[in-house]
């Protein structure tokens, strides 16, 4: 029973695993709204799964009511809607240079392209001023960016959160999905 939340489940954890190796902030901003909205896929499976199911209308009832009483849950569905409807952005990123010398990285990855650096690290812009225009990652340089999230939350059922980092927000709310899709299964049947 619920094999569509099973699933939603699956891809949620398989981009969860992606992010966790990130080593680009393209990369990464693209995994973390990747995973905003496979989280949310859940819940919408969820409750397609459940749509015919004895019981389950009432018991998810309650179950909405925890997850937008929940500060970490409403973060989840609030940045899912920032971005997806709204292309803005909760992540901050910032970046130190320790040392970048042109000699030291590798070339850029077309001719003309423009060695840039900003808040999300060094970037060789390709095709700038056209409709091909990319950013692609310097590699070989000394520096380490870091990344935020604005307006964090800072408790999840109840509890003040030790950690506000990106990762840490979304294994927790990769946790209480697994364990309501669990509940459902376990509530309405297996079968």
């Amino acid at each position: 029973m619920f094999p569509g939340a099973r699933g939603k489940l699956e891809d949620a954890r398989t981009i969860l695993q992606q992010l966790e190796l990130a080593t680009d902030v393209p990369t990464f901003r693209s995994l973390f709204n990747a995973f905003l909205s496979a989280a949310r896929a859940i819940t919408y499976a969820l409750q397609k799964d459940g749509d015919k199911v004895h019981g389950f209308a009432e018991w998810y009832g309650e179950k909405q009511a925890e997850m937008r009483g929940d500060e970490l849950l409403r973060f989840m569905h609030e940045a899912r809607i920032q971005d997806f409807h709204q292309a803005k952005q909760r992540l901050r990123f910032n970046t130190y240079v320790g040392h970048l010398s042109t000699e030291e990285v590798e070339p850029g990855p077309a001719a003309g392209a423009a060695l840039v650096i900003g808040s999300e690290g060094p970037f060789w812009l390709v095709d700038g001023g056209t409709p091909r225009e990319r950013r692609v990652p310097v590699k070989g340089a000394d520096f380490v960016t870091r990344v935020v999230i604005a307006n964090a939350p800072r408790t999840h059922m109840g509890r003040s959160l030790r950690r506000t980092d990106p990762l840490s927000i979304c294994r927790l709310a990769l946790g209480y999905f697994e364990n309501l899709v669990h509940e459902a299964r376990s509530k309405f049947g297996t079968g």
